[in-house]
């Protein structure tokens, strides 16, 4: 029933009680006028038969009908109501449904992850855009009853479509309930990540839901990671990450097998010279030359690393003997002595190499490794370019040669070096006319260490740019003390190491120290040996014009031991030739000696250079060099190498004129060096 009818009927009937309670209370002419408005219902209530309790029975049965249509009419309200909230509610859920779906729908077409949704049956039954375009599935095939053309689709792009089967075989039959997460490859190297879980309702499995992602760039940024923690950032080579790892797996399988590896240690001789002459980014591109060439000479299961700045290191495993590691080591110094040219530089480089087996020679990684480093040291310090293989006394001489290196730079700082100075005579008059400054070092304990057992050290260490900076003023103050004092001035001999030279501000220090010990630059002569001018051409010379231009002589140190090209002679601005002493020693004895040392004086002749013939120590050599015109010499004919003031006691007496006055062609007495033994390391 309508709600405007409930509310007339009610109003009729309350208007029926109201005229009833009149009719009997108050006087029935009114009422009766009243009532005659209502022409349906006079003749009714005036009817002379209607007794009284009649009257008064109808009046309760409408009072009983009025509250049971009120009691009615209320309840109605309520339901009402309840409906309309019903109602209400039940569209505001129906717009949240909605809206939760319209959300649910937009995240996963917002999700960079493809979704997919598989039935009970195996057959799609939903997915995002982003799984379509992941998959590059064409729409046409994704609708109803194309799921067998959609999976083909699928399938062809995987790396291994079978092994993506199986697994989702093993997924369904043995794990259904199993949350799985793992990678797909795909043949354009493109990398998937899946995970997957059941779709459930209640307790039952109604279909299940595969997440895609795109994990390449993730993985390629991993892979790089991981190589750049393996491997050295230069030369591309394994760092010792993953060198420490391969040593200690093949120490492992040495345990477990009778096969046996090798650990070759490289250091390449004098590098450090390549930095300092011509610079770090030439001596870069020399280190990634040489890691190539190391590569070319191993197998494919060995490893070559770079163990840091100018070493490298070769792992050989599954050796059946120890011998199998020999023509490696010398495969790999012959490749590394052929030229390198770098940036129009001519560069020869060699290297020393240390050999140990594992497991013979160390039970753990470091072990090995100190070991075929002990070696490498030791090859070096014979000779060089050379390699040794580890033995126990190598260990005692690597500890001798670190104590040694702690001790030079302790020297330095106690000022235990002094420089004490060798005369050069005119062989024409046995007057002197210079000398040579030369480096000592008096130890408190060991007595006078020789210049060839800590020199190297200096070198290695770089401490030889300190000390040779030192000796250089040390030697142009002495010289010009010896002026202010009234002996006629003398030429200054000092010897440049390889690695002063190649500094390129060696012509810098050298004015500087002119300049603060006001010593004349005419009145030094640097020496540098063959090897060393001609390790770069190019850029030394530019350094010994600019040398020349201040007054510098510069003189070519152990001269016939080296190139000996007669082209470096005529390019390079050099003053003097100093005969190195052991063509100096075979004269006049040995024939071939004799005719060096002639070749080498006429030679000097026609280019107008001086000659110094050093080592000279019988008068024999000196009645030979004297009849050929040699015209300086200095040995121990004449004198050692001798402190300061002794020099300058050599200088009042100036007896070496007498060997010249009366020559007899004797061999005269050699005259012993007072330097104590140097430090003998075993």
């Amino acid at each position: 029933m309508k709600k405007s009818t409930k509310y007339t009927l009610l109003a009729i009937l309350t208007g029926g009680i109201v005229l009833s309670v009149g009719y009997l209370l108050t006087d029935a002419t009114l009422t009766k006028k009243i009532l005659s408005y209502y022409l349906i219902v006079d003749k009714f209530f005036m009817h002379p038969i209607l007794p009284f309790y009649f009257r008064l029975l109808a009046m309760i049965l409408l009072v009983c009908a009025i509250v049971f249509l009120y009691r009615d009419s209320t309840l109605l309200k309520k339901e009402i109501r309840h409906r309309e909230q019903i109602e209400k509610e039940s569209i505001e859920k129906g717009n949240e449904l909605e809206k939760s779906l319209a959300l649910s729908k937009a995240t996963l077409e917002a999700t960079a992850d493809g979704i997919l949704v598989v039935d009970a049956n195996r057959k799609f039954a939903g997915h995002n855009k982003q799984f379509v375009e992941m998959w590059k599935v064409p729409p046409s095939i994704l609708g109803p009853g194309n799921d067998e053309k959609a999976v083909n689709h699928i399938l062809s792009q995987l790396k291994d479509p079978n092994e993506f089967i199986a697994g989702l075989e093993r997924l369904y039959k043995a794990e259904p309930w199993a949350e799985h997460l793992d990678e797909i490859l795909f043949k354009d190297g493109r990398i998937f990540e899946r995970y997957t879980k059941p779709q459930m309702q209640g307790d039952e499995i109604i279909g299940r839901v595969f997440s895609f992602r795109d994990v390449t760039r993730r993985k390629e940024m991993e892979e790089q990671l991981m190589y750049q923690a393996t491997h050295d950032s230069l030369t591309a080579l394994a760092n010792r990450v993953i060198l420490l790892d391969r040593i200690n797996q093949e120490l492992k399988t040495s345990k477990r097998s009778k096969n046996i590896g090798a650990v070759l240690f490289f250091d390449l001789d004098q590098f450090k010279l390549v930095n300092d002459g011509l610079g770090h980014d030439i001596g870069d591109i020399l280190l990634q030359a040489v890691a190539r060439r190391l590569e070319h000479c191993i197998r494919e299961q060995d490893t070559v690393a770079r163990w840091g700045g100018d070493e490298f290191v070769i792992l050989l495993t599954d050796l059946k003997h120890e011998n199998e590691a020999i023509p490696v080591a010398i495969k790999c110094l012959k490749v590394l002595e052929e030229s390198f040219v770098i940036d129009k530089h001519t560069l020869s480089i060699t290297s020393s190499v240390g050999i140990s087996f594992l497991p013979k020679d160390g039970k753990t990684t470091m072990t090995l490794l100190k070991n075929a480093d002990s070696a490498m040291y030791y090859a070096k310090n014979e000779g060089r370019n050379n390699y040794k293989v580890y033995t126990q006394i190598m260990g005692a001489y690597t500890k001798k040669q670190l104590e040694l290196t702690n001790e030079l730079h302790e020297a330095v700082k106690s000022n235990q070096l002094m420089v004490y100075y060798q005369p050069l005579v005119d062989l024409r008059d046995g007057s002197i006319t210079g000398a040579e400054a030369l480096l000592r070092w008096n130890h408190p304990t060991l007595g006078f260490i020789a210049p060839q057992d800590f020199i190297p050290v200096a070198e290695d260490t770089g401490l030889i740019l300190a000390m040779g900076e030192w000796v250089l003023r040390m030697a142009c103050l002495q010289a010009k003390s010896w002026q202010e004092k009234g002996f006629p001035a003398l030429t200054m001999a000092i010897n440049l190491s390889g690695r002063q030279f190649k500094q390129k501000n060696i012509p810098e220090i050298v004015a500087k120290i002119i300049k603060e010990t006001k010593i004349e630059a005419q009145y030094i002569e640097l020496e540098l040996t063959e090897s060393v001018i001609m390790d770069n051409t190019q850029a030394f010379l530019e350094y010994m014009h600019e040398l020349k231009a201040m007054g510098v002589k510069l003189v070519i140190d152990d001269f016939g031991t080296g190139y000996s090209s007669l082209s470096y002679l005529k390019r390079f601005p050099v003053d003097t030739l100093k005969i190195d002493l052991s063509f100096i020693a075979g004269i006049p004895g040995s024939k071939d000696d004799t005719a060096i040392v002639r070749a080498i004086l006429a030679m000097a002749k026609q280019l107008h250079l001086d000659v110094v013939a050093e080592g000279i120590e019988t008068e024999n050599q000196l009645s030979f060099l004297t009849d050929n015109f040699c015209q300086r010499g200095q040995g121990f004919l004449f004198s050692e190498a001798v402190p300061s003031d002794e020099f300058t006691n050599l200088l009042k007496k100036n007896n070496f004129k007498s060997m010249f006055e009366h020559k007899d062609g004797k061999k005269v007495s050699v005259v012993k060096d007072t330097i104590q033994p140097s430090l003998v390391i075993s």
